[in-house]
């Protein structure tokens, strides 16, 4: 007899039940520890995960809010439509201080290296324009004229290699990986997929990622630890088409896939065999992220996902306990 799935340690009623698009865990001093959901009616709802309760309504505009990270300082988001946003924490809450305003349809989120306070922004026709967080372009990134057509930019991923070479993963909509080099704003590295992708992550530590889209088929990656060059390895089948996003875990032991079907999927990263099928969700999940701390609550770290079905599931899964 199969074994059940787990039930989630928790989950959140998002508010009137509004659909989640994308969510973000934020540590401040003060041992605050709280999850924002982007939502799609433009707001931004902070759950404090003392309580699992509303803290804070943010309105950031009238559209579906995609992406949103969140710094010791500030709060970025990207609105439906191309709109970006950065706010300031303040006292009393969150003040806007720049707004990015690109005409872009698509649904690719934006990446960002925080450590530099620099945007990964995606725009029309293969384009990745570079920003500051005070919403100043700082460069862009396109491909010359002996690339393939590419189409729009499909999902993104900031990686910092060693020796300080900070690079760009960019998936397109024509099916190619290119990996861009920000030192130089050169492609360096080129990697033709069966399909269009819709979400990429990748483990500094595995020198591997994967790239989930519209079929029924996880593809594996590499990239050469000297040459950086790209490599298919293998796919991983799943049951049922599409995946939203892919978010690997920070210590490499196992990564997760959140598809049109509401299933989570979690895999380990040494075997590439599926662990678990979490069925909690009813409709899509859109996003899937780990906490970078443990939540003081449950004394773990956590993962999270949310969905069309406005719900929010809190994790503890494949945990090493203490």
């Amino acid at each position: 007899m199969a074994l059940l799935p787990p039930d989630p340690i928790y989950t959140i009623r998002n508010v009137d039940n509004v659909p989640v698009y994308s969510l973000a865990f934020s540590f401040l001093p003060g041992g605050l520890e709280r999850l924002l959901a982007g939502s799609k009616n433009g707001y931004v709802y902070a759950y404090n995960l003392q309580t699992n309760r509303v803290q804070q309504k943010i309105q950031v505009g009238q559209a579906p809010i995609l992406h949103l990270i969140h710094t010791d300082s500030r709060l970025i988001t990207q609105e439906k439509g191309g709109k970006h946003k950065v706010f300031i924490l303040t006292n009393s809450g969150y003040k806007e201080d720049a707004v990015i305003d690109i005409d872009y349809p698509g649904f690719c989120r934006f990446e960002a290296n925080t450590k530099l306070e620099t945007l990964f922004v995606p725009d029309k026709e293969s384009k990745i324009c570079i920003y500051n967080f005070s919403g100043e372009k700082m460069g862009s990134l396109q491909p010359d004229d002996s690339s393939p057509k590419l189409g729009d930019p499909m999902c993104l991923k900031f990686i910092e290699f060693p020796n300080d070479r900070p690079c760009l993963l960019v998936g397109y909509e024509a099916g190619w990986l290119l990996l861009w080099d920000l030192n130089t704003s050169q492609c360096i590295g080129k990697l033709k997929t069966n399909q269009c992708p819709m979400s990429i992550d990748y483990h500094l530590e595995q020198q591997r990622g994967m790239i989930g889209n519209v079929s029924d088929v996880l593809q594996i990656f590499s990239i050469g630890k000297k040459d950086l060059s790209l490599a298919h390895k293998l796919d991983v089948n799943i049951k049922n088409p599409g995946i939203n996003k892919v978010q690997t875990r920070s210590d490499g032991k196992v990564f997760a896939s959140g598809g049109w079907d509401g299933h989570i999927r979690i895999f380990s990263w040494f075997s590439l065999r599926p662990l678990v099928v979490l069925t909690e969700h009813k409709q899509a999940v859109q996003d899937i992220v780990y906490s970078s701390e443990k939540v003081s609550l449950w004394n773990a770290n956590l993962m999270a996902a949310g969905g069309l079905d406005g719900a929010i599931t809190l994790w503890d899964l494949y945990n090493a306990k203490n």
